[in-house]
C-alpha cells in the first residue's frame, strides 16, 4: 500500500529542497540551526530502533495482507476495492486525531485550493487496488521485487524531465535493479515448480511503479509549496481519497453488493478476521506512525531498510507459504543485485558546489589544522 508522506530529501530521489534564503536577509541564525541538525544514521541507538520498527511494521504488512487471502481460498474476506476504502477510512480519521479533531478552514476559497489533491488521491486509489491484484498473481517478496521499477522511473523522470544530474553510476544502480527484476524472472522460466511470475504481474508492478513516482513527486511538490499546515494536506489527500477509493468501486466492482459482502465477511473463519484487522491497521496507521518517524533517517538508510524488510518478508513467506514462495538462487542474486542498485543509486549522486558545502571544507580543514595535521608548531 502507498504511505502517502513525503520524504523530504532533496537530490535526485527527492523534489528539490527550498531556496536557500538571500545573503542579505537577517536569517543567519535559522540557517546555521538548520545545518547543526543531523538525520540520524543506522548506528546509532535512535536509529536502530526506528529501523527495527519499520522492518517490522512492513513484514507485518505484507505478510498479513498475503495471508487474507491465503487463508481464504484465495480470495480476499472482502471485496479489494472495499478493503481500499478502509484504509483511507482509518487513515482519515488517524489524521483527525493526529491534529486533535481540527477540521481545516471548509470556506469556498479553501475547498477550492483542495481539489489539486484530488489527482494524488487517485494516483494512491488506483495503486493500492493494483497492490491488493498483484498479492493475488505473486506473494510479497516478489512483488517488491517487480516494484523497484519504481527507481528507475524515478531516474528517468529526473533525468529528462526535470533536467536533473544523474551519475554514472546512478545510471548503473538503476540498471541492477532492473537485472534484479529480469533474474526474478529467469528462475520462473527455467525451473518449474519455482516461483511463478505471470506476465500480468509484471505489467501490473510497471503501472504502479509509474503512478508511484508521479504521485509521490507531485505530493511532496504541493506538501513544500503550498504552505499549507502539513496535517490539514494530509486531510484533504485522504478526504479525496475515500471518495476516489469510492468511486474506482463503483466503477469497477458496480456488481457487488455492500450489504451482502459484509454478510460473507461474517461467515469467514475468525483467524481470518484477525489477520483482517492486522492488515488493516499495518496499511493504515501502521504506514502513516513509520513514514512520520522514518523522516528523522537518512535516505539511503530508509531505502537499505526497506530491502531488509523485504529479505525478512522472504523469509517468513518461506516458512508461511511454502507452495507459493521458496528461496532459490535466482531470487538471492535479484535480492543482491536490489541492495547493489540502491546502493550505487543512493551513495553515488552528482555533488554540486554550495556555499555549505565550501563551508563545510573549511571548518574541517580548521579542524584539521587545530589537530596540528596542518603544520605548525
Amino acid at each position: 500500500m502507498e504511505d502517502q508522506e513525503v520524504a523530504g530529501d532533496g537530490g535526485p530521489t527527492g523534489t528539490p529542497s527550498a531556496t536557500p534564503s538571500q545573503p542579505d536577509q537577517p536569517d543567519q541564525p535559522d540557517r546555521g540551526a538548520a545545518m547543526n541538525i543531523k538525520k540520524l544514521g543506522l548506528f546509532t541507538l535512535a536509529g536502530a530502533v526506528i529501523v527495527t520498527c519499520q522492518v517490522l511494521c512492513e513484514v507485518g504488512k505484507q505478510v498479513s495482507n498475503y495471508s487474507i487471502q491465503y487463508y481464504n481460498g484465495g480470495k480476499y474476506p472482502l471485496p479489494q476495492t472495499i478493503l481500499v476504502i478502509l484504509v483511507e477510512i482509518i487513515k482519515l480519521v488517524t489524521t483527525l486525531a493526529r491534529s486533535g479533531c481540527q477540521f481545516p478552514p471548509m470556506d469556498m476559497i479553501s475547498i477550492r485550493h483542495s481539489f489539486k489533491f484530488l489527482l494524488p488521491s487517485l494516483l494512491y486509489a488506483v495503486n493500492n487496488n493494483i497492490y491488493f491484484a498483484g498479492l493475488i498473481l505473486v506473494p510479497p517478496p516478489i512483488w517488491i521485487i517487480l516494484c523497484s521499477f519504481r527507481t528507475v522511473v524515478t531516474a528517468t523522470i529526473y533525468k529528462f524531465v526535470l533536467k536533473r544530474d544523474i551519475s554514472v553510476f546512478q545510471y548503473i544502480g538503476a540498471l541492477c535493479i532492473v537485472a534484479s527484476i529480469i533474474v526474478a524472472k529467469l528462475g520462473d522460466l527455467m525451473f518449474a515448480g519455482g516461483n511463478t511470475i505471470p506476465l500480468l504481474a509484471i505489467v501490473l508492478a510497471m503501472v504502479a511503479s509509474c503512478n508511484s513516482v508521479g504521485a509521490a513527486v507531485y505530493t511532496e511538490s504541493l506538501f513544500k509549496t503550498s504552505g499549507e499546515n502539513f496535517l490539514e494536506q494530509q486531510f484533504w489527500l485522504y478526504f479525496y481519497g475515500v471518495f476516489v477509493a469510492t468511486g474506482v468501486h463503483l466503477v469497477s466492482a458496480a456488481n457487488i453488493n455492500l450489504g451482502t459482502a459484509w454478510v460473507d465477511l461474517g461467515q469467514v473463519d475468525f483467524r481470518v478476521k484477525m489477520l483482517l484487522a492486522v492488515a488493516l491497521f499495518f496499511s493504515s496507521v501502521g504506514g502513516l506512525v513509520v513514514a512520520a518517524i522514518l523522516k528523522k533517517l537518512d535516505n539511503i538508510v530508509k531505502e537499505y531498510s526497506s530491502a531488509t524488510a523485504n529479505i525478512f518478508t522472504a523469509v517468513v513467506c518461506s516458512v508461511l507459504f511454502p507452495e507459493k514462495f521458496t528461496f532459490t538462487v535466482f531470487i538471492l542474486i535479484a535480492m543482491a543485485l536490489l541492495f547493489l542498485g540502491i546502493y550505487l543509486y543512493e551513495t553515488k549522486k552528482v555533488k554540486h558546489v554550495t556555499v555549505d558545502n565550501i563551508e563545510g571544507e573549511r571548518t574541517k580543514d580548521g579542524d584539521n589544522l587545530g589537530d596540528g595535521h596542518g603544520g605548525g608548531a
